[in-house]
């Protein structure tokens, strides 16, 4: 028996014939033959599985694996012969190539199993299966009833087996069976007691709903969901951390460290490029100061590290014999670990933490300010760093009026430039250490948190939410893989458009809150998602979750509501068109579309429970605000929270892997890995980065993600900034995200200070909107104007001249260039072409070729069919 313990196969060849009663039987017998000549044990037991191989070369798996003894022959072939028969139509009439037993024999005190539950497949195609699609058990086959008809027996046509039925009031329970055992179960329940072909069948996590013999809607409970955990707050702070900070120079359009200085809370150390033969020389002994092993763990914080200061360590720190871990999420440094022997010391960003200049935070935490220095004096190639003499000119201290810079020249005799770029730098770093104590503190007082634990604002108001508001009954799903995909379809952002370019008196009005709003006032999606397939309004009308539907706009609807992604010949946008396609949104906020003329076809979609999840969170926050000074530590925290917390369930789950290797190293990751970037830094290191080729970087089901709660967020704040885009009478010039440009004052009930009230922010006397996010307006005090990617400013009247046809205005700023390889940031002014393009609506210019309005772009399917 030296077969026993083995996968074997017994394989028969059909070549290519469809599969009958007596091809069947006679594969089987073959089967057996050899079967028996490998068994030398009569006790011995088989394992065995029934398969198929098409002419396409596709397998198929025709029944359960079923353990046997050898007196069990006949039955076996019988279970088959089932098995084959309830397979669906497209099974019998595609040819086989092979009959395949897949089998291995095991020893006789293995279980002997012999009642599968099979996967039904209906009529209504499921898995292969054939039931019957009404609960009128005369339709089914040759039946006989009990005598108190609380149960009847119904043979399959054309089969050996037999329905076995327990009769209810409503509902009847059924077993599928074949010499008394038991293929599958299911069970029949009535949704129209004068119509039998109306009912609903659950079969396992399976339920299909059918209307007069008609399936009409597939539900399928999702197994293996994992929820949202709670975390324990810390027992106690830490203050494991020190502050970093790079003062650097422009020399010919280049910037370089020059000046370095580090800070424990204790004592202060600074490094100086005169000091050092190069720049890089300066920040290695830098870095290798603080590999100490009274530093282990410790998180050292340089503000603006992701975007600036790493671009200058990176390649340092690869000349060095350290084990360097980055953490990079859409192109910032999150984390960048350095260890060596055991110790570890970890690099991090603390605008990341707290989003604002390092003058604004002291004066907010109410710490030691920053210094004032004379920037732009270091850039001039001809000033050593040892100078020594007269302080620098006044043009090289914007901020200081010409009082405090003729007391500066009074009180210094000699001013030293090593001296006083040490003096400011150290002060730096002491005042972050200060911004960072005096945070990390507040956060323990009200939260019971550690921030050193969290390297951004989102991942700390996660946690806060995690320890301090989530309880049991919130049961957040962590969504992932393919479902993920599904519920990205349907997460879009804000809505950012220009309708009428010019206009005068016009009121400007933000949302308070508008993201903390919609969280506190409405249930977010939870619990179990239920997959369906077909129109679930046709049996639920406040069916609540995300659904895939065929969209039809009304004509003639000057702003549309709905958003949808398409390609464009100038990448990928997404637009608030008329016209028809398929997409993915929010229950309520298909709900609402229907409000306004939209018409919808459900395809498919998943079904949630709903519960107030973020009101706590939100008032608790909220009462903070509100009831500390703007600007007060207190204030700070509490809006920085209110509006972190809902992008972080949303994160993007695609993690790459990045790490630094020898040059031909590379060949054993491109092997085994996709690739997304490689840089070489230009000494014989590069940095790779990558993702396991398994997951082709896809989901990583340990972030703890759950994209359906920030889709219905952002959905609902595009329902709430719906009601102002749609008032009568009332003509709407530009929107964002969380504001309006309007004609006329809204009405006194929709204005305060609450949450979700408007805020009148701008009255116009004169404005112009040239693109979404380029715009100008003139009030009776101030001008106010944005320019995307643009920092400086112009003047109105030069932005109103580009409401004529192809104007041009030529404008030109610094641009920063990062160079890793180099370790230096090339600075070089670029010119700027401000004009009218194509947005993303059609532009429309009236008889004098000035910019009157736009429309909104018409799409069929996946294509525009208007021309921009």
């Amino acid at each position: 028996m030296s077969k026993l313990n083995s996968w074997q196969e017994s394989i028969h060849d059909l070549d290519n014939q469809i599969l009958t009663q007596i091809l069947l039987e006679k594969a089987f017998n073959q089967f057996i033959l050899e079967l028996n000549q490998l068994i030398t044990d009569p006790e011995v037991k088989i394992l065995v599985q029934f398969k198929i191989e098409l002419d396409t070369g596709l397998l198929r798996t025709i029944s359960r694996m079923q353990t046997i003894t050898t007196n069990d022959y006949k039955l076996l072939l019988d279970i088959f012969t089932e098995y084959w028969s309830i397979k669906t139509e497209e099974y019998h009439l595609n040819a086989v190539q092979k009959v395949i037993f897949t089998y291995k024999l095991v020893p006789s005190k293995f279980p002997t199993r012999l009642s599968p539950v099979v996967k039904p497949k209906p009529t209504f195609t499921f898995k292969g299966y054939d039931l019957p699609n009404t609960m009128d058990l005369t339709q089914w086959g040759e039946y006989k009833f009990s005598p108190n008809y609380l149960s009847a027996i119904i043979k399959k046509p054309k089969s050996k087996a037999y329905y076995s039925v327990v009769l209810k009031d409503s509902e009847q329970i059924v077993e599928l069976e074949i010499h008394d055992k038991i293929l599958l179960t299911f069970m029949d329940k009535m949704n129209n007691i004068n119509d039998l072909s109306s009912f609903t069948r659950v079969l396992h996590e399976h339920t299909y709903m059918f209307r007069e013999g008609n399936l009409i809607i597939k539900q399928k409970n999702l197994k293996n969901i994992k929820y949202l955990t709670k975390v324990i707050g810390a027992s106690h702070i830490s203050y494991k951390f020190l502050t970093m900070d790079l003062e650097t120079r422009a020399i010919n359009g280049i910037l370089t460290p020059y000046a370095i200085s580090i800070y424990d809370g204790k004592e202060k150390i600074s490094f100086y490029l005169s000091d050092y033969p190069t720049s890089d020389e300066m920040l290695l002994a830098a870095i290798s100061s603080l590999l100490r092993k009274k530093y282990d763990q410790y998180k050292i914080y340089i503000h603006n590290f992701s975007h600036f200061d790493s671009v200058f360590m990176i390649k340092v720190l690869s000349n060095m014999n350290l084990n360097i871990s980055p953490i990079i999420r859409d192109g910032r440094m999150i984390d960048l670990k350095i260890t060596w022997k055991n110790y570890s010391i970890y690099l991090r960003d603390s605008y990341l933490l707290l989003p604002n200049s390092l003058a604004n935070l002291a004066n907010s935490f109410q710490v030691e300010s920053k210094g004032i220095f004379p920037y732009q004096f270091v850039n001039n190639s001809n000033i050593p760093l040892d100078y020594r003499g007269c302080v620098p000119n006044k043009e090289f201290y914007p901020d200081l009026t010409s009082e405090q810079y003729n007391s500066l020249v009074t009180n210094t005799s000699t001013w030293n430039l090593r001296i006083e770029t040490i003096k400011y730098c150290e002060q730096d770093v002491v005042t972050l250490y200060q911004v960072i104590a005096k945070f990390s503190q507040q956060i323990f007082s009200l939260f019971r948190i550690d921030i050193l634990k969290y390297p951004t604002l989102p991942s700390l108001a996660f946690a806060i939410y995690r320890s301090n508001f989530l309880t049991k009954d919130n049961k957040i799903p962590l969504i992932h893989g393919e479902m993920s995909e599904f519920f990205k379809k349907g997460y879009t952002g804000g809505n950012v458009d220009v309708y009428i370019p010019y206009g005068k008196n016009l009121f400007s009005y933000d949302v308070n809150s508008l993201y903390p709003y919609v969280m506190k006032s409405f249930p977010m999606p939870i619990g179990n998602p239920i997959q369906f397939e077909g129109d679930i309004t046709l049996v639920d009308k406040d069916a609540y979750g995300f659904f895939e539907v065929e969209v039809v706009t009304p004509k003639d609807m000057n702003i549309p509501l709905l958003q949808c992604r398409i390609k464009t010949n100038t990448g990928n946008k997404t637009i608030t068109p008329l016209g028809n396609w398929t997409g993915v949104y929010h229950s309520d906020e298909i709900k609402n579309a229907k409000v306004y003329g939209y018409k919808f076809n459900i395809i498919r979609g998943y079904l949630f429970e709903k519960d107030y999840i973020f009101s706590e969170y939100v008032e608790s926050l909220y009462e903070i605000k509100v009831n500390s000074k703007p600007g007060t530590p207190n204030y700070i925290i509490s809006k920085l929270l209110l509006n972190s917390l809902y992008g972080r369930f949303g994160m993007n789950p695609n993690m790459e892997t990045h790490i630094i290797i020898d040059y031909g190293e590379e060949d054993k990751y491109i092997k085994n890995n996709i690739i997304t970037s490689i840089t070489d830094l230009n000494n014989g290191k590069l940095i790779i980065s990558f993702c396991d080729d398994s997951s082709e970087c896809d989901t990583n089901n340990n972030l703890n993600i759950s994209i359906p709660i920030s889709a219905t967020i952002t959905a609902l704040a595009r329902i709430h900034m719906s009601k102002f885009k749609t008032l009568k009478d009332t003509k709407v010039f530009y929107t964002d995200t969380d504001s309006i440009v309007m004609d006329k004052p809204l009405n006194n009930k929709l204005v305060g200070n609450q949450l979700g009230k408007m805020k009148l922010e701008h009255i116009y006397q004169e404005a112009v909107f040239l693109a979404p996010k380029v715009y100008s307006g003139i009030t009776d005090s101030y001008i106010n104007t944005k320019i995307k990617g643009f920092t400086s400013t112009i003047g109105f009247d030069r932005m109103k001249k580009l409401l004529v046809k192809d104007s041009k205005l030529r404008l030109s700023q610094d641009k920063w260039y990062k160079n890793i390889s180099e370790a230096n940031i090339l600075v070089k002014s670029e010119s700027y072409s401000l004009m009218i393009t194509e947005n993303k609506r059609k532009l429309v210019y009236n008889n004098n070729n000035i910019f009157d309005k736009t429309l909104p772009l018409t799409i069929k399917g996946e294509k525009i069919i208007d021309e921009l």
